[in-house]
């Protein structure tokens, strides 16, 4: 059975899965639906079945995955680099006088980067309150507590 009606849904979802080069004009959604086609339609009757649509599915999932790994083994290594970097009596944690080291060094940082002050600084006025650097720090480590790998 041919599911034509998901056709679309699928199309749009996958334009993320192929690959592009930075050096290529944009593509029409035309240019990208023939080359979705060419890439899953193993029947080659120009129609994506349920099949296909289950092998993009499998294909964006395991992509999605492949990301979400790469994510956590990056924030893995910044934590390590960070415990690295400020643990003065070298026991391998931050005891408060660390913790205490690291939070004024991280926020001073931030306060130098624009992407992130963008994302803290919601009263634009070029600076970070100490409210704002709660606010943005809670965030930060809920990114971090969901990157970490599942204990098992």
């Amino acid at each position: 059975m041919k599911v034509s009606f998901l056709f679309p849904v699928f199309l749009a979802a996958t334009q993320f899965v192929l690959p592009a080069s930075a050096e290529e004009t944009p593509k029409t959604q035309e240019q990208r639906d023939a080359e979705i086609i060419k890439r899953y339609d193993t029947n080659k009757d120009g129609k994506l079945d349920e099949a296909e649509i289950a092998a993009v599915k499998e294909q964006m999932f395991m992509e999605g995955q492949e990301k979400k790994e790469q994510r956590r083994e990056r924030i893995q290594a910044r934590l390590e680099n960070s415990i690295k970097e400020f643990d003065q009596n070298g026991d391998g944690k931050l005891d408060e006088a660390e913790k205490t080291a690291r939070e004024a060094a991280l926020r001073a940082r931030a306060e130098k980067m624009p992407r992130v002050m963008k994302r803290l600084d919601t009263d634009k006025d070029g600076k970070l309150s100490d409210a704002e650097w709660i606010a943005g720090r809670e965030k930060i480590i809920e990114r971090l507590q969901d990157a970490r790998p599942e204990k098992k």
